[in-house]
C-alpha cells in the first residue's frame, strides 16, 4: 500500500466537523502554553503567576486573540487539502473563542 494513499485515507476519515471543532479548541490551548514557554518563562514567571496575570480582564482578550491565531494556518492548510468539514469545525471553534474575547472585552 502506498503511503500517500494511506495519508489520503486518514485525512478522509478525519474530515468531520466534530474533529475540526476539537482541533480548533485544542490548537489555541497549545498556543497558550507555547506563549508561556517561549516568552514568559524566560521573564521569570512561573505557571501560577502567568495564569493569575492572564486572568485580568484587561489582558485576557489579547491572549485569546494571540492563541486563536494558531487556528489560521491549519484552517488554510485543510482548505488547500479540500478537507472542508475540518475547516468548518475549526472556523466554529475560532468563532467561539472570538465571541468569548468580545464578551470579556466589552461586557465585563
Amino acid at each position: 500500500m502506498n503511503t500517500q494513499e494511506t495519508n489520503k485515507k486518514f485525512l478522509d476519515k478525519i474530515d468531520t466537523i466534530l474533529i475540526g471543532f476539537i482541533l480548533g479548541l485544542l490548537f489555541p490551548m497549545l498556543m497558550f502554553v507555547l506563549l508561556y514557554l517561549f516568552k514568559f518563562k524566560n521573564l521569570g514567571y512561573d505557571w501560577n503567576e502567568f495564569i493569575h496575570s492572564v486572568k485580568q480582564v484587561s489582558i485576557l482578550p489579547s491572549f485569546i486573540r494571540n492563541s486563536v491565531f494558531l487556528n489560521l494556518p491549519f484552517f488554510f492548510l485543510f482548505n488547500l487539502l479540500q478537507k472542508f468539514n475540518l475547516c468548518k469545525g475549526i472556523f466554529v471553534a475560532s468563532l467561539l473563542y472570538i465571541i468569548a474575547m468580545l464578551i470579556v472585552r466589552y461586557a465585563l
